[in-house]
């Protein structure tokens, strides 16, 4: 079944809009590169960033009319 990605069918208010990115994430992505240096581990991280920005965008994006009509309910 694919997911929807949408508030209410397959995600809750609780969930994550921006995934967390750890050391063990940055470590093993530099893990795999050719070379391991400051420069590559900064690249890894800008990339890994950018990545989990792009979800980001979708998610807010995919969900803008339930984000806001979620919102207006709460106000008097």
């Amino acid at each position: 079944m694919e997911r929807n990605w949408r508030l209410g069918d397959d995600l809750i208010p609780s969930d994550n809009i921006l995934d967390s990115l750890t050391f063990d994430d940055l470590i093993l992505s530099a893990r795999h590169t050719s070379t391991v240096t400051p420069e590559a581990v900064r690249k890894n991280l800008k990339d890994m960033l950018e990545g989990r920005l792009e979800d980001m965008w979708f998610l807010v994006e995919n969900n803008m009319d339930i984000i806001i009509k979620t919102a207006l309910k709460g106000r008097m």
